[in-house]
């Protein structure tokens, strides 16, 4: 028993040995490099037999041989003081690496004892140190984080190019198909999105009627629909009293009766071909009608069912009932699952509801930072159905004179932005920009960059993500916060140009300091622009608010009024082109 003991604990402590000698092997390799390994090498170990065995080559055991992670250094010429950059590496790393950075990505995943993603960061982190040794110096890992950046940029730039592709041929093909104007409307005024809605819910419900049904069924009807501003002459029945009146002429009913709880509200809505009455009058005009329809009703306690189980009962055909837009009590409510259970013992043919969802249009591409509201001040100002170009840039740069030349104002006129040596733009304004016509407006934003504004929200505050256009404008070379707020609006797909501002100065100035002729200077200035923003020529404007003939300033007028023009058309498009979606349950009620 005792020898049995003895090899007992023999095994233990050789199996322990052998595992801290494993798990000390991977730390090793992960941290310990080249000096590491021959320490541990030189220090004494003592081990028993049944540790030997296990830290044998497992090729000596007939096994496979252990796949190692490489090790930390490797390269003879890589300088300890040369940062290595994650973001070298294309696509994703473990743990957080290129936010966190190599070591501390490294020492969690080795925490964690995650030996694959050990193996990852390894293998990326000597890749950096590869492209960015360079005997010590610094340049070439400069040189290759620049290199990065511009394929970043010009990746974004086409993106946004392909993404604008696609909207434009939205717009086409609903312009083909004379689906676009919001000036073709019915005799209500409704546009033809509203009537496309009213259309799909009636045939949705036509088919439900249609279906075939053992007894009287009641259909419980939802319209959940982003409204959008040119629905100007809907009211609050409207979208129910039309679906009714299609549906009616879908079916081929001769009488369809509408209850409600008060019928005044359908005051200068248009009743034609529909009988209406008070939900719960016992001498409503039952008698012969093909269909009951309520509006708004509520049936949240047990004791309002009989009036809908009467309605049920008194119509012609089969008692079918519809409900759009109903009030049935919370549904964890005790007494609004007793109302559930009585309708469905009445109504044998069974309970059906229908929700009509159609979302908000979705006006800024799914890119680049986290999504942030549209601003009250925009919302106010129409923006869905309006043109918005935005003039932003540093403080000082003559963005107001700029807003007031485009627009064929100056500074003491009425409806003129207000201008001055100080920074005169605190709060954003939009100005209606006859040019391009009504519902298009140019907004002279605060300038980027300042204590009220920093760069950092500055995105968010101005809401530039949701504008059609930006101009950065800029009066002399433009600075690292210009730069960084193109950067900011390729990340979230948002179109732009470059434009320099007091133009006439430059030339004046530069014919006086160095007597370079007025082609030279502009084309110099231009290169400068097209190296630092890597925008194309075309856009690229320089102009002078004080000579609104000259320059660039007649393409750049134009270039709004395009932008205008086509921001509106866009919003549109995404407006007749969004989806409804049909959800129905059965044995429910909404």
């Amino acid at each position: 028993r005792r020898r049995r003991r003895r090899k007992m604990f023999s095994l233990r402590a050789g199996l322990a040995m052998g595992a801290a000698s494993i798990v000390g092997a991977l730390v090793l390799a992960a941290y310990g490099g080249a000096s590491a390994s021959a320490s541990l090498a030189a220090a004494p170990m003592r081990t028993t037999s049944m540790s030997m065995s296990m830290s044998m080559p497992t090729a000596a055991r007939g096994g496979r041989a252990a796949q190692r992670p490489p090790t930390l250094c490797r390269s003879s010429s890589y300088n300890a003081g040369i940062p290595l950059d994650p973001t070298l590496i294309p696509g994703d790393l473990p743990y957080n690496a290129k936010k966190e950075g190599f070591t501390n990505a490294l020492e969690r995943a080795i925490r964690n004892k995650d030996m694959p993603a050990v193996r990852i960061l390894e293998q990326a982190r000597e890749q950096v140190r590869q492209q960015t040794a360079d005997g010590g110096s610094m340049g070439k890992w400069d040189e290759i984080r620049a290199q990065n950046a511009v394929k970043k940029r010009r990746e974004l730039m086409d993106l946004s190019i392909k993404r604008r592709e696609n909207e434009d041929r939205l717009v086409r093909e609903l312009k083909s198909k004379g689906d676009f104007s919001l000036n073709n409307r019915d005799a209500e005024g409704l546009t033809i999105d509203i009537q496309k809605i009213i259309a799909q819910q009636a045939q949705t419900l036509e088919k439900a009627l249609k279906d075939t049904a053992r007894g009287p069924r009641l259909i419980s009807m939802r319209s959940e629909i982003d409204p959008m501003p040119w629905w100007d002459s809907m009211r609050k029945y409207t979208l129910q009293m039309r679906t009714a009146q299609y549906l009616k002429e879908l079916m081929g009913y001769n009488k369809v009766l509408v209850l409600m709880e008060d019928p005044h509200e359908l005051t200068g809505e248009s009743i034609d071909g529909l009988i209406i009455d008070r939900f719960g009058n016992p001498e409503a005009d039952y008698q012969g009608a093909d269909l009951i329809l309520c509006f708004g009703v509520t049936v949240d306690e047990v004791a309002k069912t009989p009036r809908i189980i009467k309605a049920s009962q008194a119509t012609q055909s089969n008692g079918d009932v519809i409900v759009m837009g109903g009030n049935w009590g919370a549904p964890s409510d005790y007494e609004a699952k007793f109302v559930r259970q009585t309708l469905k013992e009445h109504f044998s043919g069974g309970l059906q509801a229908i929700s009509f969802i159609m979302d908000p249009v979705k006006l800024v591409p799914n890119v680049g930072g986290e999504p942030y509201p549209l601003p009250q001040w925009l919302i106010d100002a129409g923006y869905k159905a309006a043109g918005n170009v935005a003039i932003t840039g540093n403080s000082g740069t003559g963005k107001s004179s700029l807003n007031n030349a485009l627009r064929g104002l100056k500074p003491r006129d009425d409806g003129a932005a207000k201008v001055g040596v100080k920074e005169t733009t605190l709060e954003p304004e939009g100005y209606p920009f006859e040019p391009a016509g009504p519902e298009m407006k140019l907004w002279d934003l605060p300038g980027a960059g300042t204590p009220k504004f920093p760069l950092e929200s500055y995105m968010r505050t101005m809401g530039i993500k949701y504008f059609d256009e930006v101009i950065i404008a800029s009066a002399s070379r433009f600075t690292e916060t210009d730069l960084d707020l193109m950067d900011e609006l390729r990340m979230h797909g948002v179109p732009f140009i470059a434009l320099r501002t007091k133009v006439d100065l430059e030339i004046r100035n530069a014919a006086q300091d160095s007597g370079a002729s007025e082609a030279e200077l502009i084309r110099g200035i231009r290169e400068d622009i097209k190296k630092n923003s890597l925008l194309p020529d075309d856009r690229i404007y320089m102009v002078s608010a004080r000579r609104p003939d000259d320059f660039d300033f007649p393409r750049l007028r134009q270039y709004i009024i395009d932008s205008l023009h086509r921001g509106r058309d866009v919003k549109l498009a995404k407006a007749f082109n969004r989806e409804l979606e049909i959800r129905e349950i059965w044995n429910a009620v909404c």
